[in-house]
């Protein structure tokens, strides 16, 4: 190679090499800097390239993230070389990525789950007292002693040495039992008590993501706003300093710029600090450094498509039905009336089928030396009477606590009524107000514009194009809170009224990335 070859060329000779160690499986040595020289008679001798060589010319992808596959054999050219050295290293971080992490690793929607499977086994336990029980069990004794028995002529003595044993299996089937019955019906309402408030944690996760994505979509969008700006600024700045040295303008005008620009890098400063504190956060929720996340340029609220169309009475209604906290509170009522009928049982007779067998050898004194063989059926009845008042308490108290869950269901349905519609509000509002700030942008650059070419002409002041700079950089960043503002009522809604979350993501995606 030659010595005084440029730095650049002894980079693409040395992807040629790696080049044809991989599509080739044995390349031969290049001639001179050309790419399509024959093969040298020494080619087998030459070493192939390391990994860390390979590693040097391609990109690493990310963790959790699947490697390029490469090029088939024969497609190798500086071309593909140069788009691999400028593909990407991280993809997008989608809404539904993102929401997949999040089940992944939030602790509190593990909990969650784990919360949901332990109400699950509720059905289980209350569908086992309905069905028969069995027990068995098995004794063995080693009887010593002394024992006296007192005849007319006396006393008789004997010693007792001997084993005892007993055994026995028994089944008891409730026929008639009450409280049985409503264990049953109250393992079933816990269970659905148990999918409700992991429906309500489940959101409750989902606006934590959405939350802490949009803010720190928000802190980018301000970041590049600002950098735009602070761009903007320097060729002014730059253009005013060259006017000044051709004494075309004033130091005023200079200076003015200057001092602008140096505000505007203040806040790019700060724009900085508050995306790193954003994605830190966010980064919490998903459990893993977020790659580049979507922006909201291209959002347009007419894109939601029927959400949009729908009225407030149909939202309102739906969040009535599937509402997240009426499901859990509705099904608390459920749960509050088992344990009512559960307290009354206790003021009802019960009935039970039992079935027994009894084996036994010497199971006491009086059949020493006997061995028995018992089998047992008969219906166990048991009527109460008198608890020292603790079952009318019970009721009592029973009582009160339905009416308890009566009143929250009640503040549920109107709770989430309230939310809905401001959500729903925000969400048409906020509609019209990116509609209103898209025009406010569109008329402000052309203003902006304007000011420029007036200031060319001298009918405007460097002061004027300032202000007009600052009144569209304003005008843009209210249409990116309206933006963000407008995505965290449309999520917001969904989850008030139950919407399906992946498939909210999903359409989400599909907005943003038209």
């Amino acid at each position: 190679m030659h010595n005084n070859a440029p730095a650049r060329r002894t980079s693409l000779l040395s992807l040629l090499l790696v080049t044809c160690v991989l599509g080739l499986g044995g390349c031969s040595v290049l001639d001179g800097f050309s790419p399509f020289a024959p093969k040298s008679d020494n080619a087998t001798s030459q070493s192939a390239p390391t990994e860390e060589a390979l590693s040097e010319q391609r990109a690493v992808p990310e963790a959790g993230e699947s490697e390029p596959s490469p090029p088939e054999a024969g497609t190798w050219n500086l071309a593909t070389l140069k788009s691999m050295a400028n593909a990407p290293e991280q993809q997008v971080l989608t809404w539904e990525r993102a929401w997949r992490l999040t089940v992944e690793n939030d602790p509190d929607y593990r909990a969650a789950m784990s919360a949901r499977a332990a109400a699950q086994t509720e059905i289980r336990i209350g569908r086992a007292a309905l069905l028969p029980q069995i027990q068995a069990g098995y004794s063995k004794s080693k009887i010593t002693g002394l024992q006296r028995n007192f005849v007319p002529t006396g006393v008789r003595e004997g010693e007792l040495n001997y084993d005892s044993k007993s055994m026995y299996v028994q089944l008891r089937q409730p026929v008639f039992n009450v409280d049985s019955y409503a264990q049953y019906r109250g393992g079933k309402a816990r269970a659905e008590l148990g999918e409700a408030e992991f429906a309500v944690k489940e959101y409750e996760a989902a606006m934590r993501l959405v939350e802490a994505y949009v803010d720190a979509v928000a802190a980018q969008g301000r970041k590049q706003l600002h950098e735009a700006l602070v761009e903007s600024l320097k060729e002014q700045a730059a253009t005013q300093e060259a006017l000044f040295e051709l004494n075309e303008a004033s130091r005023v005008d200079a200076q003015e710029t200057l001092a602008r620009l140096a505000l505007a890098e203040a806040d790019l400063i700060a724009a900085n600090d508050e995306l790193e504190v954003t994605r830190r956060r966010l980064r919490g929720v998903i459990g893993e450094e977020p790659p580049p996340l979507l922006d909201v340029d291209s959002l347009e609220p007419g894109a939601l498509g029927p959400q949009q169309e729908q009225g407030l009475i149909q939202w309102l209604d739906r969040a009535q039905r599937t509402g997240p906290a009426v499901r859990a509170a509705d099904a608390r009522v459920r749960v509050a009336d088992t344990e009512v009928t559960r307290a009354v049982a206790r003021h009802t007779p019960t009935a039970d089928l039992v079935i027994a067998y009894i084996d036994a050898d010497s199971e006491n004194l009086d059949t020493l030396s006997q061995r028995s063989d018992t089998f047992q059926l008969g219906l166990q009845v048991a009527i109460p009477l008198y608890s020292g008042g603790y079952d009318t308490a019970n009721h009592a108290r029973t009582r009160h606590e339905r009416r308890q869950a009566e009143h929250e269901l009640t503040q549920a349905k109107e709770q989430t009524a309230a939310e809905v519609t401001r959500h729903y509000t925000a969400m048409q509002g906020g509609a019209q107000r990116i509609e209103a700030l898209v025009s406010s942008v569109q008329a402000g650059e052309e203003s902006l514009e304007a000011a420029r070419k007036g200031y060319e002409f001298g009918v405007n002041s460097n002061l004027d194009v300032l202000r007009r700079q600052d009144t569209l950089y304003q005008a843009r960043f209210q249409l990116l809170e309206a933006r963000i503002a407008w995505l965290e009522a449309v999520c917001a809604l969904a989850a008030t009224v139950g919407e399906p979350i992946s498939p909210l993501f999903v359409h989400l995606d599909a907005i943003l990335n038209r």
